[in-house]
């Protein structure tokens, strides 16, 4: 079967609750479709050319 990924970064987070409601139900989401969470947390760096 075919993978893919899903990635998300928040430049700001407006609504903490809102943002823990959602990551609550992606999590489920992304469980039932037999997928797991290979990273969460961490800095996101940009590099520009």
């Amino acid at each position: 079967m075919p993978k893919g990924y899903w990635v998300s970064v928040y430049r700001t987070i407006s609504d903490p609750e809102k943002l823990a409601a959602y990551n609550k139900l992606a999590r489920a989401a992304v469980a039932a479709g037999g997928g797991r969470v290979l990273v969460r947390g961490g800095q996101v760096v940009a590099h520009g050319r």
